[in-house]
């Protein structure tokens, strides 16, 4: 997701998935969204966490030396 700030000053979100990108030019969309994205954000692990997560799931998994 792109939040782009226009000449004008307003912002407008464009979002991509598999089939097609969506531009969100409604002020409350845009709002909500960038709400969200914060949300996800606050909770998201720093990057040193997130290494120490990934290499400890690593640790984790079962491997099979056969496959």
């Amino acid at each position: 997701m792109w939040y782009l700030l226009l000449p004008e000053g307003r912002t407008v979100a464009y979002t991509e998935n598999g089939y097609r990108g969506e531009l969100i030019e409604e002020s409350s969309s845009v709002v909500r969204l960038q709400n969200t994205y914060d949300a996800v954000r606050d909770l998201a692990l720093t990057p040193a966490e997130s290494r120490k997560f990934i290499l400890r799931m690593l640790e984790e998994a079962p491997c099979d030396p056969a496959t």
